[in-house]
């Protein structure tokens, strides 16, 4: 007995690998383009296993090779030992539509419907088979079937919904999406995904217009579910339309007491869409509530401060601005403590201080206090830091900070700080003039497994190697570098001669680069006009790449900035079409697919 039951298992394995190794067989015939042996060894297959899915194979390969005669007496001959498998009858339906004889088609996607039993696993497979298909007006016929076997009229809502969307029928998708919403509020976030997807394949923008339509209709009745808020805080987020996310989610607060996390949620996007006043209100609504059952008011209370900041860094505000955020910082760190949780308001309060107030000594205070929390979390200490050793730089204070990026550095052989200290202490050597050792770390960080790092090492590489002199006179270079510092310290007025000097009086490829040093000061001291100017110039007359990739990207991002948005486009394309190579394609892509979107829903009529 044992020996036959090894025997009996020895012949199973046996069939089952010939049986996998056909299939795989069948399936690189299929994918090669030869549809007749394809049909033929998946019909071996369905013959042998009765798996219907390699009966669908057999006959799309047959449908393929345009053998429709075949695929036709093939499931002909299957209909006369079993006329109640729907699985046939829609497969010959579907060679009929290929044929296009519709009315033979329908004739028997009509007979499947009518074999449906009522039991609902039958009707979503027979649903899913015409859905294979692309007859998704067959589908919903199946699920209104359905609906009447099951004696449930709201049966199926959403998987209708699904149908209409999949057909493009944008006007039926929402309206059943609305009912089951109606049905279910909790399925919102599964309805939103869906109405993503449809909004993502809609090239042409119908289903934002019927969507923005259709909302403005539920918005006009009287004690509309709630519900219908939160789709209208979701879709004007989508849409950029921040002012009405936040009008929707008033409403909301106002019939809910748990919705507070949204106002989190539209003061977050608002404010990385530089939509600071409307981030603002957002998260003063949620301050508004108090700390009582609020487990959003630290959040907010810490948000409001990195928004305000932001904000200012936009413009230029009065001082007395950045004394009255330095001072609601500190009473925050006094109410709440320094902790792991407030390390990024302690660096916020330091960079206040220092680049703001110029109270360096305030800040490295400030740094010293927090890097001596007890029990500090390793990565936060090492932040904490960084940013100390940051400002000792600004401070004038190398050495100490060298020693503290070197810190770093050993505290953290196998993660992205330790290289992001060392391209800090490559730039504080290219600033202190040691050009040779700092071109020798940028050269070896070129390798580093952060794309950022990567592409600032990259590019002082390239600019060192293309400018450096082994032999001969860097005083250019070093003066440049020296200058670049200066800026680095918020010394701009004592860098800008020089700057100028090296343009009128260098070689082409430092003259470049100060040239792009000085754009870059011009747009910290917000003159976007002249800045403008030198980046036009740059992108078109610049003997270097990557130089001219640099001027294009900085001038985009400026365009962006004050809302030259098709400009913008423009010039993001310019660098993915004619730059693909520089370390800027890649953001380029990015920034110009979400540009691309902002300005198509800027077109869409905004709901009221």
């Amino acid at each position: 007995m044992r020996f036959i039951l090894i025997l009996i298992l020895f012949c199973f394995s046996n069939i089952v690998f010939a049986q996998q190794s056909d299939s795989k067989l069948a399936y690189t015939y299929y994918q090669n383009k030869e549809y007749v042996k394809a049909a033929e060894m998946f019909l071996q297959l369905y013959e042998r296993t009765r798996a219907s899915y390699y009966l669908d194979y057999h006959i799309i390969s047959l449908i393929n090779a345009k053998e429709y005669d075949s695929a036709e007496k093939t499931l002909k001959k299957y209909l006369k030992t079993d006329d109640n498998n729907k699985d046939f009858l829609v497969n010959l339906g579907y060679i009929y539509t290929q044929q296009g004889k519709t009315n033979k088609a329908e004739e028997y996607f009509n007979r499947a419907v009518k074999k449906l039993i009522p039991y609902e696993n039958d009707i979503h497979s027979l649903a899913n088979k015409f859905r294979n298909i692309r007859e998704y007006n067959w589908a919903n016929k199946t699920y209104l079937k359905g609906r009447e076997l099951l004696n449930r009229p709201l049966a199926f809502t959403a998987e209708m919904g699904d149908n209409y969307m999949m057909d493009r029928d944008y006007d039926n998708m929402f309206a059943l999406f609305v009912e089951a919403l109606l049905q279910n509020p909790e399925k919102l976030s599964t309805i939103t995904s869906k109405l993503s997807f449809a909004r993502s394949y809609d090239v042409n923008g119908n289903a934002d217009k019927v969507i923005a339509s259709q909302l403005e209709k539920i918005f006009r009745q009287k004690d509309y579910p709630s519900v219908f808020d939160e789709l209208g805080v979701w879709y004007s987020l989508q849409t950029g339309d921040y002012t009405q996310a936040f009008n929707h989610a008033v409403k909301l607060n106002a019939k809910n007491t748990d919705k507070l996390y949204i106002y989190i949620d539209i003061a977050h996007e608002a404010a990385n869409a530089r939509k600071y006043d409307i981030a603002r209100q957002a998260y003063q609504r949620v301050i508004q509530k108090g700390k009582e059952e609020n487990p959003y008011y630290y959040t907010a209370r810490k948000e409001i401060l990195n928004c305000k900041y932001r904000q200012y860094d936009q413009a230029q505000p009065p001082v007395e601005n950045y004394r009255n955020l330095v001072s609601e910082c500190k009473d925050f760190l006094q109410e709440t403590g320094y902790s792991n949780a407030n390390a990024d308001i302690i660096v916020l309060t330091s960079d206040l201080y220092a680049y703001h107030l110029s109270l360096p000594d305030s800040a490295d205070q400030i740094l010293q206090k927090g890097i001596g929390i007890k029990r500090l979390n390793t990565l936060t200490l090492d932040i904490l830091k960084s940013k100390r050793a940051d400002l000792l730089t600004y401070m004038n204070n190398p050495w100490e900070a060298v020693i503290l990026y070197t810190q770093i550095e050993k505290a953290n052989p196998n993660n992205d700080i330790r290289y992001e200290a060392k391209l800090k202490k490559a730039r504080l050597a290219y600033f202190e003039g040691d050009l040779l050792w700092a071109k020798a770390q940028y050269d070896v960080l070129k390798g580093s497994t952060s794309k950022l790092i990567s592409n600032d090492a990259l590019q002082m590489s390239h600019f060192l190697n293309m400018n450096y002199e082994e032999e001969g006179d860097n005083s250019d270079l070093e003066r440049l570098a020296t200058t670049e510092y200066a800026v680095y310290r918020h010394q701009s007025e004592e860098a800008l001669p020089v700057l100028d000097s090296l343009i009128q009086n260098s070689s082409a490829g430092i003259a470049d680069y100060a040239a792009l040093v000085k754009s870059g000061v011009l747009l910290s001291q917000h003159q976007d006009q002249e800045a403008a100017l030198i980046l036009e110039k740059l992108a078109k007359a610049s003997g270097q790449t990557y130089i001219r990739a640099k001027a294009i990207f900085e001038l985009a991002n400026l365009k962006n900035r004050t809302d030259q948005k098709q400009q913008a486009l423009g010039l993001y394309q310019q660098l993915v079409s004619d730059y693909s190579g520089s370390v800027y394609s890649v953001e380029a892509g990015k920034i110009y697919r979400e540009l691309e979107k902002t300005i198509k829903n800027e077109k869409i009529t905004p709901v009221n």
